[in-house]
């Protein structure tokens, strides 16, 4: 796609957007510029991938009613755009995506980058059903980056290993001391676990391309729950040469020999903390930070 006919095709598909959607998609309340829609057209010559849906009409006209772009990112990733009419939702979403994932991976594209509005519950959706981590957020507006892997459910870490990474396993996906942890010089990704993640490679009996590859494990679900033992048990069978460090309420128990963060730690606790596990794996007793 990059011709007039085409420009004019998606222009109409923008314009059928309300203020909203256009916002979710754009992060703007009116439709993109000539400009931005040739960009999005011409994604393939710059070795991206570009997906369209159409819709054949009684009347014999072809409308477009969904698009789905990637436009690539240093390290093998791409970032992803989506846009379906609001008259097509409910099916094909799911079913671009799916395309596009496999077209990606095809190209040698290992994983699939958005920055989604929390607000966004559709394209949230998307992402849960197809597994996610998320490797940024930020709060004016509130906005998760998220990552979907190409090769299968569980995404592998974005772009080259620079800095000590940090894999934070978390229901919902947002953990307290992420920012802090990132400040500080480390690569962080957020994996909502067995909880919302329910295709967790770990709790299968395989090893999760997250945490093989990670410098460190803070894992936050409870670990007196079925899921939070079962998880601790894989990956001390699973990913035995990767410190785990336990984050736990204040009246829970000790998990044995692991280094443990009590909630509501000072954020600077538990930068110390880290900085002190990916150099040297701590021993229990010198690796509890002081809580305030």
């Amino acid at each position: 796609m990059s011709s007039a006919a085409d420009a004019d095709a998606l222009a109409q598909l923008y314009a059928s957007l309300g203020d909203d959607d256009l916002y979710r998609r754009f992060f703007q309340a009116h439709v993109p510029t000539a400009r931005t829609i040739q960009r999005i057209l011409t994604t393939a010559d710059r070795g991206g991938v570009g997906l369209v849906a159409v819709l054949d009409e009684a009347d014999g006209a072809v409308r477009l009613v969904g698009e789905t772009s990637c436009e690539p990112l240093p390290g093998g990733g791409a970032d992803l755009g989506i846009t379906v009419a609001p008259q097509s939702r409910g099916w094909l979403g799911p079913y671009l995506l799916d395309a596009l994932i496999e077209t990606a991976r095809a190209q040698g594209i290992t994983n699939l980058q958005a920055d989604v509005l929390v607000e966004n519950r559709r394209m949230l959706a998307l992402a849960r059903a197809r597994g996610y981590a998320t490797v940024d957020h930020s709060e004016r507006p509130s906005i998760v980056r998220v990552v979907m892997g190409t090769a299968g459910r569980t995404p592998p870490w974005p772009g080259p290993h620079l800095a000590p990474r940090v894999l934070v396993e978390a229901p919902g996906g947002r953990w307290h001391g992420e920012s802090a942890v990132r400040a500080a010089g480390f690569e962080v990704m957020v994996c909502p676990g067995p909880v919302a993640h329910r295709q967790c490679p770990a709790l299968a009996g395989e090893p999760c391309p997250l945490a093989s590859n990670a410098d460190l494990v803070i894992d936050t679900v409870p670990p007196d729950s079925t899921a939070g033992r079962a998880l601790l048990d894989a990956h001390d069978h699973l990913h035995a040469g990767v410190p785990i460090c336990v984050e736990f309420p204040a009246d829970a128990p000790t998990t044995g020999n692991r280094p443990t963060i009590p909630r509501r730690t000072d954020d600077a606790a538990v930068v110390s903390l880290i900085q002190r596990l990916v150099a040297r794996p701590a021993e229990p007793a010198d690796a509890e930070p002081d809580s305030t």
